[in-house]
């Protein structure tokens, strides 16, 4: 990649991805016939409006790349974004991070109030999980199903996401500095590499091909944090940016030159590195 110049980024770039996975999100968050309360308007308030569905979209992409794309993998890849939109609600809350906004608008505790956004967060866990498997599918589609759910619920165990928000919050000066790369391997990239399992579900876990995938998942989950913190301020360099993106590209190298639609993800987040001057 050459930083003098950064690739032009087509407005619909990633625009019919995120928009099946807005569908997909939109028909599991339906009332579907049962009467709406306070904590279902607030599932649907964390997750429904304008979000960038990276991990949805790198789900279908490689599931796509892999050759096993189908209805299943779309509603794994959205059980995906319901667990990171659950996670971002309670990220929010006061006790937490303490955020007015998210996406632009009020966070859910501003709208909903604390309490029924901490239950909408329980509320859209259950959902990403009991989504995967109550679908119409053969024993052995199930069988992947549910090795995908365990997958998913793992990431939030003691030693993912739940582990790195309590060094988020705990953590501060140089010791947040010396931790900072492994507290993105715990509250970022499990979700990520969540995203690839979704892809990679009906395809052989232990082949070349889904380790390669697997290692870009975790690359690029590095690389869409160490964005977020450049924008952010909180990465004063660009060139950290630019290495961890080389990662990436490195890491598709074995699979040139199928890769395009992953690398095209790439370029979006070096677009976004140049969305702000320093």
């Amino acid at each position: 990649m050459q930083t003098a110049t950064a690739p032009a980024l087509l407005p619909d770039l990633l625009a019919l991805d995120r928009e099946r996975a807005g569908a997909e999100l939109e028909l599991l968050l339906a009332p579907a016939g049962r009467p709406s309360t306070p904590v279902s308007e607030a599932m649907r308030y964390a997750v429904l409006g304008r979000g960038q569905r990276i991990r949805p979209i790198l789900a279908m992409r490689i599931a796509r790349l892999a050759g096993s794309e189908n209805d299943l993998t779309l509603r794994a890849a959205a059980a995906v974004e319901i667990l990171h939109c659950a996670s971002l609600v309670v990220d929010d809350l006061p006790c937490m991070d303490n955020e007015d906004l998210r996406r632009g608008r009020p966070t859910a505790h501003k709208v909903y109030g604390e309490f029924t956004a901490l239950l909408a967060s329980f509320g859209l866990v259950s959902l990403a999980a009991r989504a995967v498997v109550e679908q119409r599918c053969t024993p052995a589609e199930l069988s992947a199903l549910i090795r995908f759910q365990i997958e998913l619920l793992k990431v939030l165990d003691a030693s993912g996401l739940c582990e790195g928000q309590d060094m988020d919050l705990r953590l501060t000066g140089a010791e947040r500095e010396r931790l900072r790369a492994r507290m993105i391997e715990l509250k970022t990239v499990p979700l990520f590499v969540l995203a690839a399992e979704a892809g990679l579900m009906f395809t052989d876990h232990d082949s070349a091909l889904a380790r390669t995938l697997r290692r870009f998942a975790r690359e690029y989950g590095l690389a869409f944090q160490i964005v977020d913190d450049y924008l952010d301020g909180e990465c004063a360099s660009f060139k950290t940016v630019d290495a961890q993106l080389r990662r990436c590209r490195a890491a598709l190298a074995p699979l040139a030159p199928a890769a395009a639609p992953l690398e095209e993800m790439i370029d979006y987040l070096y677009a976004r590195s140049h969305s702000v001057t320093r």
